[in-house]
C-alpha cells in the first residue's frame, strides 16, 4: 500500500476517518478530503468509492452516506474506502467546476502538486485515495438539471455490469485526465457510474445505487454472497452529447427516460428565448435508432454548450443475453 501523510482518526469497531490535507485557503481555512475507511474483520481487497468530483452531482454523496452508515465491518473481507466529497468547494458552490479556478477536476488527473487548485486536489486524490485501492467505483450523476442512468466499461466489464444498470457504455477512447484513466494506467480495476440527477426520484436512485455498489462489492470479493445478474443489459459504443448552440430555457417536447428508444428525427426539446419567447433552436435525435441516455424532463435554464441530452446509436449497440 502507498505511503500516506493523511491524519487518521480511529473511530473503533473497524472504522476510521482519514483527512488528507490539500491546501490553506485565502480565508485561512484548511481544504482537505475526508475519507471513511471500513476495515473488514478478514483480509481481502481494498475497494474505493468516490463521489462529487463534480459538485452539482449530489446523488453520489447520498449513496456514499448510506454505504458508510450501513456497511458492517464484521461482514467484510478487506476494506472499503469512501470519499464522499472529492471536490468540497465545488460541492459548496453547487458547481461542476472548482469555483476558485473554474476547472473541471475530472480532466486533470494525476494532478500537479504545485499547479492550479483543482490540479492540487487531483494530486491528493491520486496519492491519498486511488493509490491505496485495488478497485475503484467513481459515482457521478446528471447534475442539477439532467437525469442519467448508465455505467462506463473501463477495464473490468463484470464490475460495470455488477452495478446492474440497463445501459453500459464503452467509448472508443476515454476522456483523458479522469479518475478512471489514472486508475486504469495504474492497474486499478475501475468503473464510472452515472446515476440520477435533476432531483428526479432521488430516494429511488440512491436505493438503486446502494444496491448496485453492494453487488459490486460481492463481485470484488469484499462481501460474501452471490453476485446478481441483470440479463438484457445494452452495451453502447457510439454516444452523442446534444449541446445547444443557443442559450435560454430548455422546453422538453416529452417526458423521457434512460433506455427509451426513439426514431430518427424525434424532437427532444426547444431552446426558447426568455425575452422574445421565440424558439431559437430545436434539439433532434440524430440516429436512425436512438437510445436515450441523459435527458431533461423539466423546463430549465440552459447555456450554449450545456449537456442537453445524451443519445446513443442503437445500430451499433449490442445486448447481453445472459
Amino acid at each position: 500500500m502507498a505511503s500516506s501523510s493523511a491524519t487518521v482518526v480511529d473511530l473503533g469497531a473497524g472504522r476510521s476517518r482519514r483527512f488528507a490535507r490539500v491546501a490553506t485557503l485565502a480565508s485561512g481555512f484548511d481544504l482537505g478530503l475526508t475519507i471513511h475507511v471500513i476495515q473488514g474483520s478478514r483480509p481481502g481487497p481494498t475497494v474505493g468509492v468516490s463521489a462529487m468530483i463534480h459538485g452539482d452531482e449530489l446523488d453520489g454523496l447520498l449513496i456514499a452516506r448510506e454505504l458508510v452508515r450501513t456497511l458492517d465491518p464484521s461482514t467484510l473481507e478487506g476494506s472499503v474506502w469512501v470519499l464522499g466529497v472529492a471536490n468540497p468547494l465545488a460541492m459548496e458552490g453547487v458547481s461542476r467546476n472548482t469555483p476558485i479556478d473554474m476547472l473541471d477536476m475530472n480532466r486533470l488527473f494525476p494532478g500537479v502538486a504545485d499547479g492550479w487548485l483543482s490540479e492540487q486536489q487531483a494530486h491528493v486524490i491520486a496519492q491519498e485515495f486511488i493509490d491505496h485501492v485495488e478497485v475503484l467505483i467513481d459515482i457521478h450523476c446528471g447534475g442539477t438539471f439532467p437525469w442519467v442512468d448508465y455505467c462506463y466499461v473501463v477495464n473490468d466489464e463484470g464490475l460495470s455490469r455488477a452495478f446492474l444498470p440497463a445501459l453500459l457504455y464503452r467509448p472508443a477512447s476515454p476522456y483523458p485526465g479522469t479518475t478512471a484513466t489514472y486508475a486504469d494506467e495504474h492497474g486499478v480495476r475501475c468503473t464510472v457510474v452515472e446515476i440520477g440527477g435533476g432531483y428526479h426520484d432521488q430516494p429511488l436512485h440512491v436505493a438503486n445505487g446502494v444496491r448496485g455498489v453492494l453487488n459490486q462489492l460481492r463481485y470484488a470479493g469484499v462481501l460474501d454472497g452471490p453476485v446478481e445478474r441483470r440479463p438484457g443489459q445494452v452495451l453502447m459504443r457510439d454516444l452523442k452529447v446534444m449541446r445547444p448552440r443557443q442559450g435560454g430555457i430548455c422546453v422538453p417536447r416529452a417526458t423521457l427516460a434512460p433506455g427509451q428508444v426513439l426514431p430518427r428525427g424525434t424532437e427532444l426539446a426547444d431552446i426558447v428565448s426568455p425575452y422574445t419567447f421565440d424558439t431559437l433552436e430545436t434539439l433532434t435525435a440524430p440516429y436512425e435508432e436512438n437510445i436515450v441516455v441523459l435527458c431533461r424532463n423539466a423546463v430549465t435554464r440552459i447555456h450554449p454548450g450545456d449537456y442537453g441530452f445524451m443519445i446513443a446509436n442503437g445500430a451499433t449497440a449490442t445486448r447481453y443475453e445472459d
